[in-house]
Formats: C-alpha cells, sequence, structure tokens
C-alpha cells in the first residue's frame, strides 16, 4: 500500500502523524525540510535563535520539526482545552523578569506556559515513531503535488517522485496555498488569509535579574469593542539584553488578505481595524509610561506568525479539498478566522479532530 504522505512536520503536521498512527496502521511518510531544534532551552530568545526560519516570508515562520510549537515563546494566552492538561502550567511571579514584573505591577497578568519548564513540541512524539519504524521522517521541501483527474498520486520531494495514498497538507496558512497554487490547485484558494496585527515597543529594560522565561506576562487591553493583548519579552533577541520588546496586538481583526501570486496580509485594510489599532496603540503607550518604561523605538504594524484561514473555502468540514478526493488540509489554513488568542491550541484542536476523522475512514 502506498503511504499517506504529510507535508510539513509543524504543530498540525505532527499532531495528524501521531494520530494517524495511533489509529491505522497505513505506511505513514512525513517530509519537513527543518531541522530538529532545542526545544529544552527554557528562553524564548535562544530557541528562535536557534531556528532556521523560512527565507522571504515578511513575517517570523519556523521551519523546524514541530514548527512554532519548537520555537514559540511558550505562552499560551487563551484557556487551556481540557485535554491539554498538564502540557501547561501557571508561570509563577518569581520566574518573570524586570520588564514582565513592571506589566505586572500595571494590570498585567501571569501566563500559561506550554510544558512545565520548556515548550510543547509534537515533535517530540514523531521521532518516537520514526524510532520505532512506525513512520518514515524525509528531510525535504515538497515543490508539487501532481494531480491526475481528481487524485494526487504522487508528491515531488526535491525532484524525487514519492508515491501516496493519501495527503495530508499541514504547511501553514501562506505555504499550504502557495503548493497548492504551484500544483495548478486554485479556484478560491488562498482567499480570506488572516492575522493579528502587531506593533512591537521596544523598550529600555529595567535592572533586574532576567527571570527564567523570556515571556511570562500578558496584558488584556480593550477598547471599544476591540480586543489587544499585549505581551512583554524580556530581551529584543538573544544578543541583545539591554532593551526589551511589548508587543500588541489586535486579536479580533475583520481585515482579510489573500495568497496568491504574492501574499498579501492586508492587515488594518478594513477601516475598523486601522482605528481599533490606533486606540489599542494609544493605550499601550499609557501602559508603559505608567509601568516606568522608556520607549526607544515603535514599529509600524506588522503581520505576526499567526496567519490562518487562507483554505476555509475550499475544504468541507472534515479538512478534504472539495477539488480532489484524497487531499486534506488539517492546518492553521483551515480555521474559520484567526482566533483572539494565540493560535497553537486552536491549531492543535483542529488537526487532532481532523486526524481522527481521516483516520476513521482510513481504519
Amino acid at each position: 500500500m502506498d503511504p499517506v504522505v504529510i507535508v510539513g512536520g509543524g504543530t498540525a503536521g505532527c499532531i495528524v502523524a501521531r494520530t494517524l498512527a495511533d489509529l491505522t496502521g497505513v505506511p505513514l511518510v512525513l517530509v519537513e525540510p527543518g531541522p530538529r531544534t532545542d526545544d529544552d532551552a527554557p528562553r524564548f530568545m535562544d530557541g528562535l535563535s536557534d531556528a532556521v526560519m523560512w527565507p522571504g516570508l515578511d513575517y517570523p515562520q519556523a521551519r523546524a520539526l514541530g514548527g512554532g510549537s519548537a520555537v514559540n515563546g511558550m505562552i499560551l494566552s487563551g484557556e487551556e482545552p481540557g485535554w491539554l492538561k498538564g502540557l501547561t502550567r501557571q508561570a509563577r511571579p518569581e520566574e518573570a523578569g524586570p520588564l514582565g514584573t513592571a506589566l505586572l505591577r500595571s494590570g498585567g497578568r501571569l501566563s500559561r506556559l506550554w510544558w512545565n519548564n520548556g515548550r510543547w513540541n509534537p515533535a517530540r512524539a514523531v521521532l518516537h515513531l520514526e524510532e520505532e519504524g512506525r513512520m518514515e521522517i524525509v528531510r525535504g521541501t515538497v515543490g508539487e503535488l501532481v494531480v491526475d483527474g481528481a487524485r494526487v498520486p504522487e508528491v515531488v520531494v526535491d525532484g524525487r517522485a514519492v508515491r501516496c495514498s493519501h495527503v495530508v497538507l499541514c504547511c501553514g496558512a501562506v505555504l499550504t496555498p502557495l503548493l497548492l497554487r504551484a500544483s495548478g490547485v486554485r479556484g478560491s484558494t488562498g482567499e480570506g488569509l488572516q492575522n493579528h496585527p502587531t506593533v512591537t515597543f521596544t523598550v529600555d529594560r529595567p535592572e533586574g535579574v532576567a527571570g527564567r522565561f523570556d515571556a511570562t506576562t500578558v496584558l488584556d487591553i480593550d477598547s471599544d469593542g476591540a480586543v489587544g493583548l499585549a505581551v512583554g519579552f524580556e530581551r529584543a533577541h538573544a544578543g541583545d539584553s539591554g532593551h526589551g520588546l511589548v508587543t500588541v496586538s489586535l486579536m479580533n481583526p475583520r481585515s482579510r488578505g489573500a495568497v496568491a501570486d504574492r501574499v498579501e496580509f492586508a492587515l488594518l485594510d478594513d477601516p475598523w481595524d486601522a482605528a481599533a489599532m490606533e486606540r489599542l496603540t494609544g493605550t499601550a503607550e499609557k501602559v508603559l509610561a505608567r509601568a516606568g518604561l522608556t520607549v526607544r523605538e515603535v514599529s509600524d504594524p506588522h503581520p505576526v506568525s499567526h496567519p490562518t484561514s487562507s483554505c476555509a473555502s475550499v475544504v468541507d468540514g472534515r479538512g478534504m479539498l472539495h477539488s480532489l478526493t484524497n487531499v486534506t488540509v488539517a492546518d492553521a489554513s483551515v480555521l474559520p478566522g484567526v482566533p483572539p488568542e494565540t493560535p497553537a491550541a486552536s491549531v492543535t484542536i483542529s488537526a487532532l479532530r481532523i486526524a481522527r476523522l481521516l483516520g476513521e475512514e482510513l481504519a
């Protein structure tokens, strides 16, 4: 039997692989170009500096086994899903650095952290599958899906054809529609792209012990229906401990872009979004001043690594592409909209649901 080929070993891809291995006996191939990163590093900037980011994108996107979960800031801004209990815990005040402590004094709250003292990296599970001989991990990049009528009988990995019985696309909300377009699948593919527009404040970092984690504290900002989230980072990057970052994101945007010949996030195209982002930025400036943080630089609104929804209109409720009978999409691109919190939990839940449905069909 030809294998099920899972394209992309990020958060969604690893969850799909693990679930299909548990539910079925079909051969599995996971294609991922990135390496495994040091997900035990408790500080976000250290883990991020080790990650290989996708070239040519105007926002940070992990290119590593485990994806964003392997290199992210470890915070979960929303509520912990019931089935993830034990994989997160509440940060403690003594683990915050001086920037996080300043935000706590100004109305911030401690976030939940993934995987106790590190990241929740689903790559750990698929590496076990590889070691046990239950799945093959191919280090490479899928250039196209070979379409024959309404099916995909093979995918092309670095110029080499790999036979498949089914394909599960888990490349993310930008790379999945780009791959589909490169394979001749167009229609509404790529439409509906969303992200959290974000403004970054670079601040002088207060004196004090660095803290165990780079990010422990978030601040909820609401303004006339706009839902904002501020996240404090103790360092501007791995080599800069003199400055910190505070990102302010609009969590309920209305604007939508598209992935076509180029990626257009269309951030703040909706006038409501533009006005909301201006209000949130103004509120954040007042909070930072109240916290005693000196702002050195304020960025223009920019996209972050939270893109979603670019394939929601071309799949059914099981994640199956309308136009092909053996292609499923299970990543952030199938979410109906960008969630009002950091999207790791939403992506995880959606990928698990789609993988279970597919597993029942293949079993």
